[in-house]
């Protein structure tokens, strides 16, 4: 009996580490689709940064109900950060975004985004085997 109580413990453990994986996710596609919105007036003054952004609305409308639950929605919150960044950097290569207008929005966005492809980042190093 002690060994299927140890066998599940690592399981839980994993589980805790995706669902807060998912959770921080989920919150992140919230805030960046929104200040998409708010960022709106200065995407559109570029064609590609505002393509970009349509592309961050295309992905997010694909995970259910905005909720991650699966593999696949964190995907998708992967696909919407890479695009909002991508929008950034189509407004500042170098991704300085304090010359922007709205900059701290920028700023924010830009963080998010980061948190969520690093997420996704370590998560694919951990799945691959080390020499």
């Amino acid at each position: 009996m002690a060994s299927k109580k140890a066998a599940s413990k690592p399981q839980a453990q994993q589980r805790q580490q995706q669902d807060k994986r998912w959770s921080s996710a989920e919150q992140a596609c919230r805030e960046i689709i929104a200040l998409l919105d708010t960022l709106n007036p200065s995407l559109d003054a570029q064609q590609t940064a505002s393509q970009y952004a349509q592309m961050a609305a295309v992905y997010y409308k694909k995970i259910r109900n905005g909720r991650v639950l699966s593999p696949g929605d964190f995907n998708l919150a992967a696909d919407v950060a890479a695009s909002a960044r991508r929008a950034l950097q189509a407004l500042s290569p170098t991704l300085d975004v304090s010359s922007l207008p709205q900059a701290a929005d920028c700023q924010r966005m830009l963080t998010l985004a980061d948190g969520v492809l690093a997420a996704m980042s370590e998560l694919k190093a951990a799945g691959k085997p080390r020499p």
